[in-house]
């Protein structure tokens, strides 16, 4: 109509839903999910295996009814944490959308409650900043990286000693890789280092990263019966905070009249990227069934860094003490979701490798291991092990029984060996021996002196950092067999 203004986003009109992408351009194409949770059978999330829970000195992560619930407790330091164990893998021009519901407790000092998305550095959400009421922006932060060598072996104890944190290991005179993985071992076993750090072990080394943000100043040292050197290979950092309080939010401080954040609401956050692309905060006005921008932080222009260090996320709730005691703050959410804007396509970043294993007799026995790193580029790995194909040979006079596992308990010590240290997140074994336990994905039989093939892509999982797929055989009857893998897959990072 002739005069009548025309409203392209509710940053002109906020009456009026948001129209337009991360990037401005009018969406006009469908957006893909990546990571999708949701809690409809009232299940305990530490019972979901695409769940990660954290919780720690009387916090909780759990659900209350089909709410996923967390909870600080009421001591000092308390924390539960509920997210996604999948991760959103960013992609350049390609904006990123979550939505989630949320309620929270209302704030007090020192403590922080959001639902969003976030990493151990990075965060994009909507809760309490102590008692206001804020969207948060975290960023820059980074967890510290010590690096164990192995050079010489020696029978006896091998004292590690971490951030002050010590413990004694029982070594053998071994190889350098066997005494690497019984320092690995000995370290996550440790009730203190296990709950700090996390390692893993690479041929003759121990990556051992920590799990919180922040510079470890304390003693470092590697000392006893093995000879090991201990090299920091990156400082941790603090994460710096941009949170914004509601009351200087830059759009709207009133999504909607009446609007409460310890009932149920509906929250988006999205973001271009791009190092420096707006990052913008919207909530569900049930009144009318639009988005309400209520903030954004204009990025590009303003800054000389990035406006994430790292804008690979995952998506859940959080409810921490930081020095509050006494008030049990609880967090609960019903669902979330991450999409990208347009088709996710991945590049051909595709990898191969193979192994064999002799003697192979009734008994499950492990032919070749692939693990997602807990650690790439000196940082916590976020990428994802996408399986594509599996070819098996069987040398034997008997037909062979062929499993694959997902983080099955390997006997034997393992070895684990990097793929391609700066172009793959994978790590490979076949000296693990005995298979037990696990999540079994799929199997198939082969005849004697056979061999198959089988397209894995829909079948398997993906495997998420820490996880493990094993490609198990047994003989039928008999035993000497000797059984070869090749296994192919797709990584996205």
């Amino acid at each position: 109509m002739a005069g009548e203004k025309i409203y392209l986003n509710n940053i002109d009109n906020p009456a009026l839903p948001v129209q337009l992408g991360a990037f401005g351009e009018l969406i006009t194409a469908h957006k893909t999910p990546v990571v999708q949770i949701s809690n409809r059978y009232q299940l305990d999330p530490s019972n979901v295996n695409t769940l990660e829970v954290f919780e720690a000195t009387g916090g909780n992560g759990t659900n209350n009814g089909n709410l996923f619930q967390c909870s600080t407790g009421t001591s000092l330091g308390g924390y539960g944490v509920v997210r996604s164990k999948n991760t959103l893998n960013y992609r350049a021009g390609q904006g990123v959308e979550a939505q989630f519901t949320a309620k929270f407790t209302t704030g007090v000092a020192l403590s922080l409650q959001f639902g969003g998305m976030f990493s151990l550095t990075e965060t994009l959400a909507f809760g309490y900043d102590g008692v206001n009421f804020s969207t948060l922006h975290s960023y820059g932060g980074a967890a510290e990286v010590q690096l164990l060598t192995v050079t010489a072996t020696g029978a006896g104890t091998t004292t590690i000693t971490l951030d002050g944190d010590s413990v004694g290991i029982t070594t053998t005179a071994g190889t350098v890789q066997t005494v690497a993985e019984e320092l690995r071992v000995g370290l996550a076993a440790d009730g203190t280092l296990g709950a700090k750090w996390r390692f893993e072990q690479i041929d003759d080394k121990v990556y051992c990263i920590s799990q919180s943000v922040g510079n470890k100043t304390g003693t470092m040292s590697a000392t006893g019966a093995s000879t090991v050197t201990i090299s920091e290979q990156t400082a941790g950092v603090v994460k710096t905070d941009n949170h914004v309080a509601q009351s200087s939010w830059s759009e709207t401080t009133t999504p909607f009249v009446g609007f409460d954040p310890t009932k149920l609401n509906i929250y988006k956050v999205e973001y271009g990227y791009l190092g420096s692309a707006n990052i913008n905060y919207s909530i569900y006005d049930p009144n009318n069934g639009s988005w309400v921008l209520v903030n954004v932080i204009r990025w590009a222009n303003n800054n000389n860094g990035t406006s994430l260090g790292s804008p690979d996320l995952k998506i859940g709730w959080t409810s921490a003490s930081l020095g509050a005691t006494g008030t049990n703050l609880i967090v609960e959410g019903a669902s979330a979701s991450m999409m990208i804007e347009g088709d996710e396509r991945l590049t051909n970043d595709t990898h191969a490798t193979s192994a064999s294993q002799g003697s192979v007799g009734t008994t499950a026995t492990n032919v070749l291991s692939l693990k997602n790193r807990v650690v790439f580029g000196d940082r916590y790995n976020l990428g994802k092990i996408k399986p594509l194909r599996l070819s098996v040979d069987n040398d034997h006079t008997k037909g062979v029984i062929i499993e694959i596992l997902k983080n099955p308990v390997i006997g034997g010590v393992t070895n684990y060996q990097l793929v391609d240290e700066f172009n793959s997140v994978a790590a490979v074994d076949s000296d693990g021996t005995t298979i037990t336990g696990g999540e079994l994905i799929d199997g198939f039989t082969i005849e004697a002196g056979g061999s198959a093939t089988i397209n894995l892509e829909g079948v398997t999982p993906d495997i998420f950092p820490e996880d493990i797929l094993v490609i198990s055989a047994r003989t039928a009857s008999g035993s000497g067999a000797t059984i070869t893998s090749i296994i192919t897959w797709r990584e996205d990072k």
